[in-house]
């Protein structure tokens, strides 16, 4: 019994003290995307990630242009298990093996994209209120 409570204990200390990498950033007008590794799981903690870093990110990558409307997007996705290859198995829209991947046009080698998973969406207002999208919930910061 003490074992299965020290193991779930380290893995729950794990997952909690897990340091998210940026392994990419693409900039449009309006849109940042950023893939990074080992992601925060909860909704909390990706917000507390984000606003811990959102300086170094912008001082690093800079900020997206604001579009037409005064809004940016910056969206954080998973890249947990890497860039693959695109091939004709995961591009396939009748294949059982269907992978729907995001592609970098900016990347010059053939692993250029992952597995889709927008962890999360920051959207700056025209007034820079800031909301974010998690798991299909909004959340607005106060």
């Amino acid at each position: 019994m003490t074992v299965c409570v020290l193991l779930a204990v380290l893995y729950l200390f794990q997952f909690s003290t897990r340091n998210p990498e940026i392994i990419h950033v693409v900039q449009n007008v309006a849109t940042m995307d950023i893939v990074v590794k080992q992601p925060p799981l909860s909704q909390k903690g990706k917000i507390i990630w984000w606003e811990a870093h959102e300086a170094a990110i912008e001082k690093k990558y800079g900020s997206p242009r604001r579009g037409e409307n005064g809004f940016y997007y910056v969206s954080i996705l998973d890249g947990g298990n890497g860039f693959k290859k695109l091939s004709e198995n995961n591009s396939n829209w009748f294949s059982f093996s269907h992978k729907n991947l995001y592609c970098f046009d900016d990347i010059k080698s053939e692993e250029r994209c992952f597995e889709n998973e927008i962890l999360m969406t920051v959207i700056y207002d025209e007034s820079n209120k800031v909301s974010y999208l998690i798991d299909n919930d909004e959340i607005l910061k106060k």
